[in-house]
């Protein structure tokens, strides 16, 4: 790595995921999906979000940085995050601002 660049040298692989950390991000995400879309509060299910705002490359972020939101809010609305990420956060604000909300309605204080 160099001042440059965060990354480590082209070619270097991400370290694979454990099988723990798998099932902990899937049952993180179970949950999320079952609180209310935070833009709307429409009861869930709800999508879990992997938020986008702020993050530069294709890497998807990790689950437990996802928010709930309603198919409107997601990907289907006219205002879905989807079809317009720099009208979206113009209105609503950045997606991760929503991730301490997420946190403590999932009663985690150490988020």
């Amino acid at each position: 790595m160099n001042q440059i660049s965060p990354r480590g040298p082209l070619g270097l692989k991400v370290p694979k995921l454990s099988a723990a950390e798998i099932r902990e991000g899937k049952e993180w995400m179970r949950r999320v999906k079952e609180l209310p879309c935070c833009i709307c509060y429409k009861h869930g299910p709800s999508d879990a979000h992997h938020v986008i705002h702020g993050r530069y490359g294709t890497r998807k972020a990790p689950d437990k940085d996802t928010i709930p939101l309603c198919k409107i809010h997601h990907q289907d609305g006219p205002e879905a995050i989807h079809n317009g990420k720099a009208t979206w956060m113009e209105k609503h604000g950045p997606d991760y601002s929503y991730l301490p909300w997420v946190a403590a309605q999932l009663g985690e204080v150490d988020f």
